[in-house]
């Protein structure tokens, strides 16, 4: 998968095979090998175990494309055809082949990690309990990262009533097992409740952070490339700050911080976006290299590169929100280039990281959820977070701000800023309850509105009469 070559033979080409064709979540995943050889020693549990890193790496999902979705669908960047209608909300529909094929990989992924659980379950003496914590932990970060991208794209916020759960809204099919016959009745699962989306990832990253090991401060691609206990409390800090429980985001986003300084902001932002990919800044990434073909297999670097394909170019409206003369993210991470603006934060094509979770983004949810727990004027330690982020790339100007909601809007900014193009866009204005702008002949769409989320693919509304379509579809 990376440098340090981590691939499950059987999980490569079970995905590869499946990668090509038409599927719903409850298909193509069951022609496996045998599962009692995959987990008869300690040596292949551990291949078995990377393979849902590899999993991961599908062209579909988390190889980018889902995170090129969240932000397509936003505002920063212009929306491509390549893409089908993902970008063009008012023009999707729910025979678009591009969005059904992110949600068949969302759940291939899920479909690994729970065919993991069970059998690591089913094989548990084969490895000491710390190993089998330790792979626990990994599938259900695994699990809940999937879940989350789902259920944030496909469906409505968890605060569907700004800050008073709707409690009523339908999320995304929650699937906790590695079935064996895809068609049986009992398989045709009907769609969960957002809240039961959300209590879901939270269980399984309370129990991942319980089991996973610390982050390594040894050895950067494995804290990197595989899930540690960091992993889990920041995914679980980001959960919490869209559900609006601003008191649990920012004690988890505290826990992150006593990781440093093996966490830590990196000097120039670039940095991060560079090769090794492994710097203190990275939480979590999926990690690939030239062997794993992303070249091919429609890299970060492929889509947003000027010189590459080129599909995504920058919105000025995006680039006006800087201070373009000294903000190093706009000097350091964007080009002119054809008359358009780029990106540079994915200056490799022949090999990629995805970026998932940064410490930047820790500190942006500190300053958030400290700046909403106090009302009136705007709180002195949630101006320090965010300016930590600002000034390290304009340490001209940082946030002044002298009411909370002046304050709100300064970091909300910054996050905007700081995180673009890296699967945030459109997700953002659902959770904090804003309209999204009008943007390049796309009117605009109040919160919540029916076209904010991607459609129940209808191939697997035909496969399963059980899955609800969403409104407006």
């Amino acid at each position: 998968m990376k440098s340090k070559k981590i691939i499950n033979i059987s999980l490569a080409i079970l995905f590869a095979a499946s990668a090509c064709k038409k599927s719903t979540i409850f298909e193509d995943p069951y022609n496996s090998v045998s599962q009692g050889a995959a987990f008869s020693t300690a040596d292949k549990v551990e291949k078995s175990a990377v393979g849902m890193y590899d999993a991961l790496q599908n062209l579909n999902f988390l190889c980018g494309r889902v995170l090129i979705y969240a932000d397509q669908r936003g505002i920063d960047e212009a929306p491509n055809s390549y893409f089908g209608n993902v970008g063009f909300l008012p023009n999707l529909t729910a025979s678009d082949g591009t969005a059904a094929a992110s949600w068949r990989d969302g759940y291939n992924t899920i479909f690994v990690a729970n065919n993991f659980l069970q059998n690591l379950q089913a094989n548990i003496s084969v490895v000491t309990p710390d190993k089998a914590n330790q792979y626990v932990g990994e599938a259900k970060f695994i699990r809940a990262l999937c879940y989350t991208y789902l259920v944030n794209l496909w469906a409505q916020p968890v605060n569907k009533t700004w800050n008073n759960s709707d409690t009523t809204t339908l999320g995304v099919p929650l699937v906790l097992t590695a079935a064996t016959d895809p068609f049986a009745a009992s398989n045709q699962v009907a769609r969960a409740k957002v809240t039961e989306v959300y209590a879901q990832i939270e269980a399984d990253l309370l129990d991942a952070k319980s089991k996973l090991p610390a982050p390594s401060t040894t050895d950067a691609f494995t804290r990197v490339a595989r899930a540690n206990r960091s992993s889990a409390l920041a995914l679980l800090a980001r959960i919490y700050l869209y559900e609006g429980q601003w008191k649990k985001a920012s004690d988890y986003a505290d826990s992150v911080m006593t990781y440093a300084p093996t966490l830590k902001l990196n000097a120039s932002p670039e940095i991060t976006f560079a090769s090794p990919y492994t710097t203190s800044e990275s939480i979590f990434s999926v990690a690939m290299n030239g062997a794993d073909n992303p070249n091919t297999n429609n890299s970060l670097g492929q889509h947003y590169g000027a010189r590459a394909r080129g599909d995504i170019n920058v919105s000025t409206e995006y680039a006006l929100l800087m201070d373009t003369l000294h903000d190093a993210r706009f000097t350091k991470l964007m080009e002119r280039y054809s008359g358009l603006l780029w990106t540079k934060k994915y200056p490799g094509i022949t090999t990629d990281f995805v970026p998932v979770l940064r410490y930047s983004e820790i500190l942006l949810t500190k300053a958030e959820a400290v700046a909403r727990l106090n009302t009136g004027a705007a709180d002195a330690n949630a101006l320090g977070y965010v300016n930590q982020v600002r000034t390290r790339s304009n340490p001209t100007l940082p946030i002044v701000a002298l009411t909370q909601p002046a304050l709100i809007d300064s970091i909300l900014k910054e996050r905007r800023i700081e995180l673009a193009f890296e699967g945030h866009g459109i997700i953002e204005f659902q959770r904090t309850g804003r309209t999204l702008p009008a943007h390049y002949g796309i009117p605009a769409l109040p919160w919540a509105s029916q076209r904010s989320v991607m459609p129940m693919p209808d191939y697997d509304r035909q496969k399963n009469p059980n899955l609800a379509q969403n409104p407006g579809y």
